[in-house]
């Protein structure tokens, strides 16, 4: 029997993904569950699904103090994969409740003391976790994710951020969406969008068994791109 790129892929993640010590977005268990959520509804079989379940519980046995702010790797990828499940109708549950304890980790993050390295590289994916976190209460009418002080504290970096040259337009454009919706009572327009964060590397059979597995230049992103593109 022949199989398809497309099975044989799949096949390499069922076989592997339980193993991956990354939790993270990019190139972890988190962005791979995303996948499979996905991935279950594309084919109608909640195999899928259960084995994205079983993904998710990994990550929650596996987090712990050690695990870095990182979107890439770390708290706030994670939050934001959750809150992207949530949102899409994937997973149910109270979004406060059950990234309570990524938030209070955020918060010890001081954003008035972010340094330039922060800035340059985790800044980004910063916004699109507060964005996302902040979008998920509104959807569920509870309260905002960080305190009075916190939420104060932000405003205050965000703003003094947009006027310096140093923060890419992307940054800029996610900021001013918090700015809009905070200052000015707007609605927030954020609309978590998994394609920013897929890329795919080109792959044929020979090198599929040595190709890293994740969401970002891994094999799920391969398909997760077939399918967010037909």
């Amino acid at each position: 029997m022949i199989f398809s790129i497309e099975q044989q892929i799949i096949h390499q993640l069922l076989l592997h993904s339980h193993f991956l010590k990354d939790i993270g977005l990019f190139h972890g268990k988190m962005g791979i569950a995303l996948f499979f959520y996905l991935y279950s509804k594309h084919t109608d079989n909640e195999v899928y699904s259960d084995f994205a379940g079983g993904l998710i519980d990994d990550i929650w046995d596996n987090i712990h103090n050690r695990l870095p702010d990182t979107f890439e790797s770390g708290f706030t990828g994670i939050a934001w994969g959750i809150e992207y499940l949530l949102q899409n109708n994937y997973v149910s549950g109270n979004s406060n409740e059950i990234c309570e304890e990524i938030d209070a980790r955020i918060m010890q993050l001081d954003p008035r003391r972010m340094d330039p390295k922060f800035i340059e590289k985790e800044l980004e994916g910063f916004l699109h976790y507060v964005l996302i976190r902040t979008m998920g209460t509104i959807q569920q009418q509870s309260e905002p994710p960080f305190d009075e002080m916190y939420r104060n504290d932000l405003l205050q970096v965000f703003s003094s951020l947009l006027h310096q040259e140093k923060t890419t337009e992307n940054c800029c454009k996610l900021i001013r969406q918090y700015l809009d919706f905070t200052n000015n009572c707007k609605s927030l327009n954020y609309i978590p969008d998994l394609s920013l964060f897929v890329s795919e590397s080109k792959i044929n059979e020979k090198n599929m068994l040595i190709s890293p597995l994740g969401l970002n230049n891994g094999l799920a992103g391969i398909l997760c791109k077939n399918l967010m593109n037909p």
